[in-house]
């Protein structure tokens, strides 16, 4: 990973997040066995602050997952827990770290003669999140990372800290980033709640910095309901494209009442976005173009930049990235081998194909790296009398874009326009600019300041 670094900031991604690096005993990494080691199939503490040290040499932050729902049932806190719940030793210090029962209960699993909490797995009995002694463990681990260098944390599955009990599960959340900067001010804690966006609305009242907006990603997501409304073979609909996209562009800054949006496309438990766009490379472009128009932080999940396939089959979604013809493939155990996940050319041909959906990919960060108003600005829509074409204007600070997409599959051109051309980015040919009109390409999104 380190080794890649120089990859990942060329193509312009300013942070990493690691999904669980501690030790394990499953593929994923959720049932975490010790939260102060590192998993030795990734390598040594040693490799791990090297990685954190060239990551911020090169202007690169990392956060890692912070599991907190629930243990290994392997951790040390569990086993100690288990056998004074066996002996029934309810004043031993451990006892209390899970909730234990005599008798068998709705999302508890049985060990031996006891049955303890675990919503996931017999594997990941749950934490009891109640106990100042476990939270005061949880401060600790906090401490631990934040001291190495991390720069903030992932929190898996944020509804389910308290099972069926939003509020608890938010004001938990809340505690997390209470904890995290005592230890550094700057700490950026991001949850994951995969649900309605009236609950995480209601999860960015816990003073997170941001949740993850699963509006935006799937085949009924935002993005992806736009692009089906605008590139739809037949009475494709480019105006009803261009609101549809602009009212979810307010409807997601809206929802984060004030902290950092957080649009994604894919992540490690979702099947890849190339299978959504049904490996058309380019609704698969102009799916990121969109993305990236949303203000906030957005996320990539490694290989969609090449167009990776994954399955509806969990591991074969986290097989390794293709950086050549020559690389070997690497499975997890549960994933086909004879599964085609690399339906377009290598991160190595890639980078050499201008007009390769990596580098599709790279224009697009460029873009939101040199223009902080496409990130963090306030979209407000201007007048465009070119049918299809959605202008609006992006303003964060002293500094404004304006922003042309056009939602059609045909050339449009633009007129009335104040601002220079600074960036077209298209699926194919280029924008171009004459005086104060436009030129632009079927799909293909303009920048101006």
């Amino acid at each position: 990973m380190t080794e890649k670094l120089g990859y990942v900031r060329d193509m312009g991604y300013t942070g990493i997040w690691l999904t669980p690096i501690n030790p394990t005993n499953s593929y994923h990494g959720y049932d975490v066995k010790d939260y102060k080691a590192i998993n030795p199939q990734l390598g040594t503490m040693a490799d791990f602050e090297t990685l954190l040290s060239e990551a911020h040499a090169k202007g690169i932050r990392v956060i890692i997952d912070l599991v907190v729902n629930h243990t290994s049932n392997m951790h040390p806190w569990f086993q100690k827990a288990l056998a004074a719940a066996k002996s029934n030793e309810t004043d031993d210090p451990y006892y209390d770290y899970y909730v234990f029962s005599s008798a068998s209960q709705d999302g508890f699993e049985r060990y031996g003669s006891v049955y303890a909490e675990a919503r996931f797995s017999s594997s990941m009995p749950e934490l009891n999140l109640d106990s100042a002694a476990v939270r005061g463990e949880l401060s600790d681990i906090i401490g631990f990372w934040l001291g190495k260098g991390v720069d903030g944390f992932r929190l898996d599955a944020v509804r389910y800290f308290y099972y069926g009990d939003v509020e608890k599960s938010a004001e938990f959340t809340g505690w997390i980033k209470e904890e995290a900067v005592k230890y550094d001010p700057s700490a950026y804690i991001i949850g994951e709640d995969w649900s309605s966006a009236s609950e995480i609305e209601q999860f960015y009242g816990s003073g997170a910095d941001s949740f993850f907006c699963f509006p935006t990603q799937g085949a009924d997501g935002f993005v992806n309901q736009s692009l089906s409304e605008a590139m739809r073979p037949v009475a494709a609909d480019p105006e009803t494209a261009a609101t549809r996209f602009f009212n979810s562009m307010q409807s997601v800054v809206a929802l984060a009442k004030g902290h950092i949006p957080a649009p994604f496309l894919g992540n490690h438990d979702l099947s890849r976005i190339a299978g959504v766009m049904m490996r058309d490379e380019a609704r698969i472009k102009f799916a990121y173009g969109l993305l990236s128009m949303y203000s906030g932080n957005t996320f990539t999940y490694y290989g969609d930049e090449i167009g990776m396939l994954g399955s509806a089959n969990d591991p074969e979604k986290r097989v390794g990235m293709r950086w050549t013809d020559d690389t070997p493939g690497i499975y997890p155990p549960g994933a086909s081998k004879t599964f085609q996940y690399y339906v377009f050319d290598s991160v190595e041909k890639q980078l050499k194909d201008g007009d390769s959906i990596l580098n599709y990919y790279k224009a697009c960060n460029h873009a939101r790296n040199a223009f902080p108003a496409l990130m963090r600005g306030n979209a407000e829509r201007l007048d465009c009398a070119t049918k299809g074409v959605l202008a609006f204007q992006k303003t964060y600070e002293d500094s404004s874009v304006t922003v042309l997409i056009n939602f059609s599959s045909e050339k449009a051109e633009v007129g009335g326009l104040a601002g220079e051309l600074k960036q077209g980015i298209c699926i194919s040919g280029s924008v171009s600019q004459s005086g104060n009109s436009l030129s632009m390409p079927g799909f293909s999104i303009a920048i101006l300041a």
